[in-house]
């Protein structure tokens, strides 16, 4: 009998470690997955209120080293898409979180980016995928469009984990308006690659 208490007193300290030590862990992935959507959702909201500051200061340092600096990429930004009315676009906001990785001292991730935009006659309905980085233990992402593919965005950032799994991106166009009966129907169209869409 003395024995056996002996052994409930060496296996309760242990299995209290370990349940603490989960519960740790669940915490900070639930810290980070919050911390990378904010920070992605900041990401959307400095695109969709044309404030290129935020929206660079939510872009990954690697896009904007590629692009020749912060005024650089600050200047295309506003002129290539301000061109497009605000009113245009309907959607742009982060999606799901796909995947997110710890790779030594920083955190890599994969997420979704929605968007829809109403534009010279056709409605455009996007998915694409950013890659997120956090070098701070997961409170701070920027990001970047992967291209929907794993060679695109290593041209960008290199040191980019294998692990991390790249979607194709999913796009549709289609026509705003039904289609006058003097002119041919437009077909929806489904697209793979660029698309002129910002992230």
């Amino acid at each position: 009998m003395k024995r056996k208490n002996r052994l409930k007193y060496r296996i309760l300290p242990a299995l209290l470690f370990f349940f603490f030590s989960e519960a740790g862990a669940q915490f900070d992935t639930s810290f980070v997955k919050s911390q990378l959507l904010r920070c992605a959702d900041s990401l959307a909201i400095g695109f969709k209120t044309r404030n290129w500051e935020v929206f660079a200061r939510y872009s990954n340092p690697s896009i904007i080293g590629v692009m020749g600096g912060k005024a650089a990429f600050i200047n295309f930004a506003a002129g290539v898409f301000g061109q497009i009315p605000d009113s245009a676009w309907k959607v742009y906001e982060p999606g799901n979180i796909l995947q997110v990785i710890r790779t030594g001292p920083d955190f890599q991730a994969v997420i979704e980016l929605r968007s829809v935009i109403e534009w010279e006659g056709r409605k455009i309905s996007a998915v694409n995928y950013l890659i997120g980085q956090s070098w701070d233990g997961g409170s701070f992402w920027t990001f970047f469009d992967s291209q929907n593919s794993p060679k695109a965005a290593k041209e960008i950032k290199p040191d980019l984990s294998d692990e991390l799994f790249i979607p194709a991106k999913n796009e549709k166009a289609e026509p705003l308006r039904p289609p006058s009966p003097l002119r041919p129907e437009m077909m929806p169209v489904k697209t793979k690659g660029k698309s002129g869409l910002p992230y």
